[in-house]
């Protein structure tokens, strides 16, 4: 479950390692000839979190996610590292840049993706070290192929040229011949650095821009490093560790000096949770909280919730933290029966409810601006189906602000509590499926009346038939 921007369900327990190749027979696979590393302990991205792995790589690399302290990485068995130019708030340490750059000169391939600005990100040290930099100029379309990439296609979003000497062979430049991909030999190993324009972004990885030149030119350069493709790669987790009662806080060095202050929110919010669902989390749930190098929001698998050290500016601003994390731990109260529809906005109106008891105006100015979005497109709210496949965003997330506001009017306060109180009640373990139908049923008998009316003046598309769960 991914806060506000981000668009996909996501579990933490150790992703599947794909190891598919050139087929030997009919069931066989050919081993893989690169083990790959997408390092997300600098600055966390939900891109490099797996998906580059499927743009890039999936079929001719095994890969995993570095979670933990780069310079403590076991890189023997691994031949390539992919690395973003970070973020001002967790420089890369001179240790990580010796341990990469040893990595390079024994053998292995790195690449390095990034952009100059003002200030320069934390990877134009390590840059440096590897003997290239970013510049702040922008570059200028169309962008050509250079060298080993004469004459092939290449798609541009956007970014800086960059600035490297005559040890590099340029791949790529921007209109006024100006590189934007170059490479170089170190050591043993090799060195790419390109502007981030030229590689895919998106959290849903839906743009695999380049693919057909990026992944031959990662694993030519990466295969001249043997691995030993029997040893499986498995995420490397944030190795420290800090148990504060039942919830484990989980780090790495360089989140360490946010860990504390995150967790101290935590503590704020969650009785407010629990007397706003008037139920403890679901069992099991919510044992450990990561922190991630990010302002980039957070996800939760229900057991975990991982947040962005640095979401909405935070220490300076603390409303957006608040919200943030009463969202992703709210998922453990959802959990282990999602909610349909409004899966997302039921844990973010969890999470504005507790700005709200804590004094934060622009709860209510959330809350209010989701609901004029949705009746822009549906002026009474009674005339669009949430629920329909081509339904607005504004729309389901409005529909449902407005249905959770209402139901507090007439049947509360506290009508949410009503709703997960019956809902642990009525709901066998084990249960196959919660349907929108379902969850009608179950606000019915939480107040005590049947609302499947209700719902049907708002246009949602529900029916009493279509659910095991009576409304007594």
């Amino acid at each position: 479950m991914l806060h506000h921007r981000h668009v996909a369900s996501i579990s933490f327990a150790p992703l599947l390692i794909l190891m598919l190749g050139v087929h030997r027979g009919a069931a066989e696979a050919a081993p893989p000839t690169v083990h790959a590393v997408a390092d997300v302990s600098q600055e966390f991205t939900f891109y490099m979190d797996g998906r580059f792995h499927r743009q890039y790589l999936k079929g001719v690399a095994a890969s995993t996610q570095n979670w933990g302290t780069l310079s403590k990485l076991d890189l023997d068995n691994v031949n390539l590292l992919m690395l973003t130019a970070g973020n001002p708030r967790i420089p890369y340490s001179s240790a990580s840049i010796a341990h990469v750059k040893q990595f390079v000169e024994a053998g292995g391939t790195v690449l390095l993706m990034g952009d100059g600005r003002d200030p320069m990100p934390p990877g134009q040290v390590l840059a440096g070290e590897l003997g290239g930099a970013f510049s702040t100029t922008r570059a200028k379309k169309p962008i050509a192929g250079a060298g080993e990439l004469m004459g092939v296609d290449i798609t541009y979003d956007g970014g800086n040229v960059l600035d490297v000497g005559a040890q590099w062979t340029i791949l790529a430049t921007d209109h006024e011949d100006r590189p934007v991909l170059a490479s170089r030999t170190l050591g043993k190993g090799q060195v790419v650095l390109g502007s981030r324009g030229l590689f895919g972004r998106k959290p849903d990885a839906s743009d695999p821009i380049n693919a057909a030149w990026v992944t031959p030119m990662l694993v030519s350069r990466a295969e001249t490093k043997p691995i030993d493709p029997s040893k499986r790669l498995r995420p490397i987790r944030a190795e420290l560790t800090k148990k504060i009662g039942p919830l484990t806080l989980q780090f790495q060095e360089g989140t360490a000096p946010f860990a504390d202050a995150v967790y101290e929110v935590y503590e704020e919010v969650r009785p407010h949770l629990v007397d706003i669902t008037g139920v403890e989390p679901s069992p099991g749930m919510i044992k450990t909280m990561l922190i991630l190098p990010t302002g980039g929001g957070g996800f939760s698998s229900g057991v975990l919730i991982a947040i962005g050290a640095w979401w909405g500016n935070y220490p300076e601003q603390r409303y957006p933290m608040i919200e943030l994390i009463a969202h992703e731990a709210g998922h453990s109260w959802v959990l282990p029966h999602a909610e349909p529809l409004w899966n997302e906005p039921i844990a973010t109106w969890l999470g504005i409810e507790t700005g709200r008891r804590m004094g934060f105006k622009k709860a209510d100015e959330t809350i209010a601006r989701q609901i004029a979005k949705a009746r822009r497109r549906d002026p009474d709210l009674n005339k669009m189906d949430p629920l329909a496949e081509d339904a607005h965003r504004d729309v389901v997330w409005g529909k449902s602000y407005f249905v959770f506001e209402e139901l507090e009017r007439q049947h509360g306060p506290g009508a949410m509590a009503k709703y997960f109180q019956a809902k642990r009640r009525l709901l066998e373990p084990g249960r196959d499926g919660y349907s929108m139908d379902d969850a009608v049923a179950v606000w019915s008998v939480a107040v005590g009346e049947d609302l499947f009316p209700w719902f049907r003046s708002l246009a949602f598309d529900v029916d009493p038939e279509r659910t095991d769960l009576t409304t007594d």
